[in-house]
């Protein structure tokens, strides 16, 4: 099996991972509680649906940065390896969530009235099988970020056949592909399945959540890795300023995204302006690559999965008896501040005391100790 040589770490990417891990957190606890911020401020922080979409088309980057061959490669995954390595990306920091949230997850159904009991065993398998987005009335359930997860799985499922489909293709025609599927699939969510959406709850969590409309950027992000790995690559100068339009585009779409209109809040446009952020911080030479490479940042890239799987369960438990609760009076600002610095930390004893040691434990059980093998598993990406 002919596989590609191993890749450096791009370390700008894994710092990113923080920034749209902390939208995501500031989300859950709810921005309209910074009731003395700047409108268009409060708005950024009620984008953590897009920061998970960002999350989607991040992650298929990183799996064609370090799968795709180039120069006429045509690698081969070894299966086992490649699920066993995602099973231990996901895996540890996933169920240590459940976990927390557990006493919470039982109470809604059995003590607080508010969920069906009936509905508890279905939830339950659904969510410990990461299958929650395939059913709507699962989607939120137990650890309500959870369903990204869910949704990761099926990208991950589909990967090897992306990877095989991909190669009939020039670099530039799989990403023009990839882009207009992202119009074709962010068209018929706002013709179709918007309405589908105002009809309740469930209606909503398919249209929201079901994995298949995901699948797109996700395809994006493994044709951006191609287009990185293929080159021609931007001069460092320019690289910066792709950088600079995606960021700055996002910040603008971001601070009225709700009152812009659907076809411009769309994926559609959302997708531009994340893969000019991805391939300028992937460059090398520029300004933004070097801030992002500071190590305080990498750290917390690396354990921004955790902020994401640990911040809800973390803040159930804040809601139930942090400082409201205590009948301790604080600002709003201040009370978040205090509960992003508890999950920063939750986060960081996970990463280093649950998620890494598990995933070396769970790679090793589960690859095989052949050569071919071990240069597989030494190459599994940090997606």
């Amino acid at each position: 099996m002919h596989v590609p040589a191993k890749r450096p770490d791009i370390l700008p990417l894994t710092s990113l991972r923080f920034f749209a891990a902390a939208v995501v957190v500031a989300f859950h606890y709810d921005p309209e509680r910074f009731t003395r911020m700047p409108d268009f401020l409060q708005n950024w922080l009620e984008t953590g649906y897009d920061a998970v979409t960002f999350f989607f088309v991040l992650s298929g980057f990183v799996l064609g940065y370090v799968y795709l061959g180039t120069g006429g490669e045509r690698p081969k995954l070894d299966l086992r390896a490649f699920f066993v390595a995602r099973f231990a990306r996901l895996a540890p920091a996933y169920y240590l969530g459940l976990l927390l949230a557990l006493p919470f997850f039982v109470a809604a159904y059995f003590f607080l009235d508010e969920e069906n009991p009936r509905d508890f065993s279905t939830h339950a398998v659904l969510v410990l099988t990461s299958l929650q987005s395939w059913w709507p009335p699962s989607a939120l359930s137990w650890n309500p970020p959870a369903w990204s997860v869910s949704v990761e799985w099926f990208l991950y499922l589909s990967f090897p056949l992306i990877l095989w489909a991909q190669r009939f293709v020039s670099s530039t025609a799989f990403a023009a592909g990839a882009y207009l599927l992202v119009v074709a699939v962010a068209a018929f969510r706002v013709v179709v399945m918007a309405p589908i959406g105002e009809q309740g709850p469930d209606g909503w969590n398919l249209a929201q959540f079901f994995p298949l409309f995901h699948l797109p950027q996700f395809i994006l992000g493994v044709a951006l890795g191609r287009m990185h790995l293929e080159g021609p690559r931007p001069s460092p100068a320019l690289a910066g300023w792709m950088f600079a339009v995606g960021a700055v585009g996002l910040m603008i779409l971001f601070a009225d995204l709700e009152d812009l209109p659907a076809r411009i809040r769309s994926n559609a446009v959302l997708a531009i302006f994340f893969s000019l952020l991805i391939l300028g911080a992937a460059q090398r030479g520029h300004f933004a690559y070097r801030a992002l490479s500071t190590a305080p940042l990498v750290f917390l890239g690396n354990i921004s999965y955790s902020i994401y799987a640990l911040h809800q369960p973390i803040g159930f438990y804040w809601e139930w008896y942090g400082p409201r609760e205590l009948d301790i009076e604080l600002l709003n600002i201040l009370d978040f501040a205090l509960y992003f610095a508890l999950v920063l930390g939750l986060s960081a004893l996970s990463y280093l005391y649950v998620e890494k040691p598990l995933r070396r434990r769970l790679r090793g059980w589960g690859t095989r100790r052949t050569p071919t093998a071990q240069r597989v598993h030494a190459e599994a990406p940090r997606a």
